[in-house]
């Protein structure tokens, strides 16, 4: 080794440590230890490596300085770039010169270990030069002891040395920059700062906490006169002064005004602040629920008009985050408790002004939570922008934040859209029934008027869907309590349904004045209540045809049966039959439900791709023959368009009951503004949420058509009343009516109670015991002007029939009045043929006749009372039949195969009474056909004054009545026949042929 220089000494010496410390072998005598000694040397002598390019290096370094200044990182550059020269123009141990390829080499290496140098948060830390201690040693005196000086009359003078005012010179010369902070100041600042000048004391050993500190804190932009902020002097970030220098000198009355001078960073901090909700800002102003853009804050790089035009939109869109937070604050900020059972929203006292402790109702709750779930993946991306800005890994600029918040800038427009439409726009003595109805409303327009742009929209259309999804929720909780338990639970009145706590649910009017159904008018924001139509009574339409009554349209398609479904489920709780019915004890929610099935329908996208060609050409054949469909039913309006036809076909396409609609013989086109509305989001509500309403509304509504029917006989009940009040037990009744028809034949009185029910309940009880604790008749009191004809002696005959609960909410009072109109028609009729039935030629009638005297002979006269007699039971047995046959029979046939089909209560209940409208209507009790009834009654009248005068004998009586009879008959034979054929001819009575025909035989035999 005495020929190695020092240098591969000191190499040999560190190779060997490197190689203990890697290795861990501490005996150099080892064998392991000498072949890695050996390999390390063949690297260092036999491998070469290129020379570091000085170059290269140059170029890195300059372009890390230009990068820096890029990123406005102004003192980090500046360090950068004094600290690598000072390297190059230092001295190394072992190295004579500077800037030498090692100088070079070793910053090489510091770049290649380096890992995104702008990206590091660095602060110089200040060297501190070692001084040099002095030499407290007086060494004038060591060397000058035992010398006598002359010191002059002033010993206390120093001498003057002009090597001392030379360091005083070069003092005052010597520059800042020996401290390591190297600050960048414009003239301007200079000035400001000989004028104004801060103290700080700094604690010794802290000039960490010093630099942190300067590199750290923000220039105080917000107060007054804040000191202006270094920046680049290129062109392109002077465009300020450019313009205003352009102002200046063309406009000799320009003046410039004091500005706020910020970077481009703090508004982009300042814009996110904004849209975070924060509200003391500098930029940007709130006054008043409004938000504007201060006029003296200018950047270097934009002109102010720029500037301001784009803040303003920022400014509209912190407004409308503003109104939406605050919406989220006033209803977060009420107390979770629930609101009294006892407190009734429609007082006089709360419709007037709202008491502020009241909590808002959970519609509100529910869109405010959704809100609150988008406004947090909001600050998510805001948070995640604030990051980048601090990172600095990329240029970020205004433009660029806000084209990334480009798309939730316009969902915040469309869910602030919706806010004024659906809550702001709401006066504040609104019920909450209403305000929930159109926030709901909104959302669902909303959704139908965005979805019918396109695909342009796809965004807006999936943010207010979800949002309606959990807005929804409330309303389909409550919709699921009550169909599902029988409770409509809604403390807060925000359900369009609600139940009227007077009317206890076993009494006979629950099912039509229990629960009442709201409507606003969206001509009057009024509200309104239609009892009929939440009850589903067959009391007719009531609403008015010229306003236009509107709801939760979602419900809409099924509002009947969740009507039906809570009644029925609230009734079937009442009747204590939840033991019959088969309960899920994992039952899932209707809401979950519909969640479960909008997945399920958006996952159906994801087919595979044969799946997909199939589909395609399914539809491609569904839709040639949709299009072929509708060109022919276009053509019966003489209408040839293909591409009409095209575009029809296309848009019902997916309905299912496209096919039976258009292929029927009648063609019934909806032209309403509401046939042609969004198919996607209709579509999902069809096949996801109105599923599952129908499934429980059949089963409901099944179970209690089938415990009425069989614990509660409802059709025993139903076959009653047409025993006994249609005279369908004809044994039973007869023996009841006879016993009265004789008592007028006897001319006895029979207008007695007890003699009435006596004779009811002996023919009741004979063949029906168990109806005649049920049965009873009453009179009642009748005008006696109503009574100047024997055939209204009958009038005030009622039949009662006492219905047990439930049953009675079919068979109503009113139902049993319209059964006793024909009950009466009936009796007068069984009358009429009684008493002709009865007439004999008794020996009274043919000694009168012998005694009597006339023009006309005596068999003549018999013979014309005989026909007469025989012509007036054709009438009444015509009647007669047409009635008990053609109407009660056949209808009552129908009717009970309408009762057997029927699904729920409310359908029977409008069977029902159809049935009974179309016997009414039938055997000619309507006002309208009055006159054909009183054509019938004089008729009827007759028969009882001829059978009278028969029974009197033929002297007992003038033979001109005779005349007058057969002429009143036939007058009103012939009107009834010629007004009963031009009925039939015109086709508007189709049952009344069989009795036209009838009594238009014996109109020719007369």
């Amino acid at each position: 080794m005495a020929h190695w220089t020092k240098f591969e000494k000191e190499l040999d010496k560190e190779v060997r440590k490197l190689i203990m410390h890697l290795s861990g072998i501490p005996d150099e005598e080892d064998p392991n230890f000498q072949m890695a000694l050996k390999f390390a040397w063949s690297n260092f002598r036999f491998h070469h490596f290129l020379d570091v390019s000085s170059h290269k290096v140059q170029l890195s370094i300059n372009g890390i300085y230009e990068k820096l200044m890029v990123h406005s990182d102004l003192c980090k550059a500046d360090s950068w770039m004094r600290l690598t020269k000072e390297f190059l123009n230092s001295p190394l141990p072992n190295t004579e010169g500077t800037m030498t390829d090692i100088h070079h080499s070793i910053l090489a290496l510091l770049l290649f270990l380096s890992d995104s140098p702008s990206n590091t948060n660095y602060s110089e830390r200040p060297r501190l030069k070692e001084s040099e201690k002095e030499d407290s040693f007086d060494w004038a005196k060591y060397l000058m002891e035992g010398e006598d000086i002359d010191i002059g009359p002033f010993p206390d003078t120093p001498e003057w040395s002009e090597d001392e005012s030379e360091e005083e010179e070069s003092q005052q010369l010597l520059s800042r920059e020996d401290s390591g902070i190297q600050v960048d100041r414009t003239p301007q600042e200079d000035q400001e700062q000989t004028s104004k000048t801060v103290q700080v004391t700094w604690t010794v050993g802290e000039p960490d906490a010093r630099a942190w500190l300067e590199l750290q804190v923000v220039t105080p932009y917000w107060v007054p006169h804040s000191p202006r902020f270094p920046h680049s002097l290129h062109l392109h970030s002077n465009l300020l002064n450019v313009w205003d220098q352009h102002l200046y000198n063309t406009d000799p009355l320009y003046l410039p005004e004091e500005k706020a001078f910020v970077t481009e960073t703090q508004v982009i901090r300042e814009t996110l602040w904004l849209l975070s909700g924060v509200k003391r800002l500098f930029i940007f102003q709130h006054h008043d629920g409004k938000v504007s853009v201060r006029n003296d804050v200018v950047v270097t790089h934009l002109t102010s008009n720029c500037l301001r035009s784009v803040l303003e939109h920022v400014a509209a869109y912190g407004q409308a985050v503003f109104r939406l937070q605050r919406f989220i604050d006033e209803v977060t900020g009420h107390s979770a408790e629930p609101c009294p059972p006892g407190l009734n929203s429609s007082s006089s006292s709360s419709s007037s002004s709202r008491k502020s402790s009241e909590p808002p109702f959970r519609t509100y709750q529910a869109f405010v939570w959704a809100l609150y779930k988008y406004f947090a993946s909001f600050k998510e991306e805001i948070t995640a922008i604030e990051r980048d800005i601090i990172g600095k890994d990329e240029t970020v600029t205004l433009s660029s934040v806000l084209e990334r918040l480009s798309l939730h800038l316009s969902q915040i427009t469309v869910l602030h859209r919706v806010f004024c439409t659906g809550v702001a726009e709401v006066p504040p003595a609104t019920p909450n029934v209403v305000r929930a109805s159109h926030l709901l409303n909104t959302l669902y327009k909303a959704i139908i008027e965005y979805d019918s742009v396109g695909e342009a929209s796809e965004q807006s259309v999936a943010l207010l869907f979800s949002l309606w999804v959990e807005t929804v929720r409330p309303y389909l909780e409550i919709v699921d309590e009550w169909i599902v338990h029988g409770h409509l639970f809604d403390p807060a009145k925000e359900f369009i349904i609600q139940r009227n706590k007077d009317v206890p649910v076993n009494h006979r009017d629950f099912w039509y004045a229990t629960y009442t159904l709201y409507s606003v008018s969206e001509t009057i924001e009024s509200e309104e209540r239609l009892s009929e139509a939440a009850s589903g009574s067959s009391g007719g339409e009531q609403s008015s045809s010229s306003r236009q009554h509107t709801m939760v349209s979602f419900l809409k398609p099924v509002l009947k049966q969740i009507i039906m479904a809570g009644k029925s489920m609230q009734l079937l709780k009442n009747l204590d039959c939840q033991t019959r019915l088969e309960w899920d004890a994992e039952r899932k929610s209707l809401y979950t439900l519909f969640l479960e099935s909008v997945q399920t329908r958006l996952r159906r996208g994801e087919e595979s791709p044969m799946d997909t060609v199939s589909e395609q050409q399914a539809t491609k054949r569904s839709l040639i023959k949709m299009q072929s469909i509708v060109a022919r039913h276009l053509e019966l309006d003489d209408i040839h368009d293909p591409l009409l036809a095209i575009n029809f076909a296309r848009l019902y396409l997916e309905q299912k009951d496209f096919h039976e609609k258009f292929s029927g013989s009648d063609v019934i086109v909806d032209r309403s503004s509401e046939s042609v509305t969004c198919q996607t989001f209709e579509l999902t509500l069809r096949s996801c949420l109105y599923p599952h309403i129908e499934r429980r509304y059949i089963e409901c509504c099944g179970n209690l058509m089938r415990t009425l029917k069989k614990d509660y006989r409802l059709l025993g009940y139903l076959q009653a009343m047409r025993n006994y009040f249609l005279l369908e037990a004809g044994d039973t009744m007869y023996d009841f009516y006879t016993a009265i028809f004789d008592k007028v034949l006897e001319k006895e009185s029979w207008q007695q109670l007890a003699f009435l029910n006596v004779q009811l309940q002996e023919a009741v009880g004979q063949r029906h015991p168990e109806d005649s604790n049920r049965l009873s008749i009453f009179l009642e009191t009748v005008d006696p002007t109503r009574k100047k004809q024997p055939i209204n002696n009958l009038d005030g005959l009622t039949l009662s029939y006492k219905v047990p609960w439930p049953v009675d909410i079919v068979i109503s009072s009113e139902c049993q009045k319209i059964y006793n109109q024909v009950f009466l028609l009936l009796l007068q009729i069984k009358w009429a043929k009684y008493s002709l039935d009865t007439l004999r030629f008794s020996g009274n009638f043919v000694s009168h006749a012998k005694e009597y005297t006339a023009k006309e002979p005596i068999n003549q006269q018999i013979h014309r009372m005989v026909l007469l007699r025989v012509k007036l039971m054709h009438f009444v047995n015509s009647l007669h039949n047409y009635i008990m046959t053609r109407i009660l029979h056949s209808t009552g046939l129908e009717f009970q195969h309408q009762v057997q089909e029927a699904k729920d209560l409310d359908q029977l209940i409008k069977i029902h009474y159809r049935y009974l409208s179309t016997i009414h209507d039938r055997c000619l009790l309507r006002e309208k056909v009055s006159f054909v009834k009183e054509a019938i009654m004089k008729v009827l009248n007759l028969v009882l004054i001829f059978s009278d005068r028969w029974q009197a004998g033929f002297g007992a009586w003038k033979i001109e009545s005779i005349d007058k009879m057969e002429s009143d008959f036939k007058n009103c034979h012939m009107f009834l026949v010629t007004i009963l054929n031009k009925a039939v001819c015109r086709g508007s009575f189709p049952h009344l042929e069989s009795l036209a025909v009838s009594l238009m035989a014996g109109f020719e035999q007369c």
